[in-house]
């Protein structure tokens, strides 16, 4: 899982790899995460992940722990500004979805 850390004012303050997985899952914590936002003073996160399969429609755990994942960067002060999903020829945006 890769992470974009933005200012208020959406400027780039760091990209990072946060996890990295197998087939079927990527082991992160929620903690990581936002104690590297805040770390770096962060307001908004921008998360990536790819599909090793090439689809890249979101999974229902994708959305439940993006959902999730929204709750608690609001309750922080903080802002998932959206969650792509990588696949072998397509990217999808949660946000555009309406999933988040």
């Amino acid at each position: 899982m890769v992470a974009i850390f933005a200012d208020r004012e959406g400027f780039v303050i760091a990209e990072e790899v946060l996890a990295e997985g197998g087939e079927a899952h990527v082991a992160f914590t929620p903690r990581k995460i936002f104690g590297r936002a805040l770390n770096l003073d962060a307001r908004q996160i921008l998360l990536a992940h790819n599909h090793p399969s090439g689809w890249a429609e979101p999974s229902e755990q994708d959305v439940r722990l993006t959902q999730s994942l929204c709750r608690q960067a609001d309750e922080l002060g903080l802002s998932i500004e959206d969650h792509l999903i990588v696949g072998a020829r397509e990217v999808v945006s949660m946000k555009e979805r309406g999933l988040i």
